[in-house]
């Protein structure tokens, strides 16, 4: 995957993982024109499908659907070391760590969020070096094929963002190896 693709790709996922108030719909046209332009088809079709889908929601609807799979879903939250932790103490260490890898690469994030807010994670990946975004998503990779699972199970349209990051993290060198351990 060449740096355009990875840029473009990271911050659409993170940008479509987002809430979907009333400026997120009218963007839709502004991000078609930049997905054009993914070499990857598989990737490039499953984010036009997404659109098209959500699209097909009025305002209100998508963001109850939202809603009630993000907020609502302690299976299915946006909080990736949640998965992990859920409200430990140990959770605190992680959330410090993934905020000390963003400083370390010239990455500020609001304070808005939580380090692990998946969105967030998807911003630094489209900025940082690739290596960056390795490191990041390294140690999640399982809660992340958890998640997109359970979205799965739920039929919920965000289903197939998630099987887009997946496919994007593989391509940039992010897999799980037989043992349960993350490799590079």
């Amino acid at each position: 995957m060449n740096t355009t693709d990875r840029q473009i790709i990271f911050s659409a996922l993170s940008y479509f993982l987002s809430y979907p108030d009333e400026e997120w719909r009218t963007e839709h046209s502004e991000w078609q024109d930049l997905i054009r332009e993914i070499e990857n088809q598989q990737i490039r079709e499953k984010l036009f499908h997404f659109l098209k889908t959500s699209a097909g929601f009025s305002q209100e609807a998508l963001i109850e659907h939202y809603v009630y799979t993000f907020d609502f879903g302690k299976k299915t939250n946006m909080y990736v070391t949640y998965f992990n932790s859920g409200e430990q103490r140990e959770r605190g260490i992680e959330l410090l760590h993934l905020k000390n890898t963003y400083q370390q690469s010239g990455f500020l994030p609001t304070e808005k969020e939580l380090p692990d807010y998946l969105p967030l994670m998807l911003e630094f990946a489209a900025i940082a070096e690739i290596e960056g975004a390795r490191s990041v998503f390294e140690k999640y990779l399982s809660n992340l094929r958890e998640l997109t699972s359970r979205l799965n199970e739920n039929q919920s349209i965000y289903a197939s963002l998630l099987d887009v990051l997946l496919t994007a993290l593989k391509d940039i060198g992010v897999y799980e190896s037989s043992e349960g351990t993350v490799r590079t």
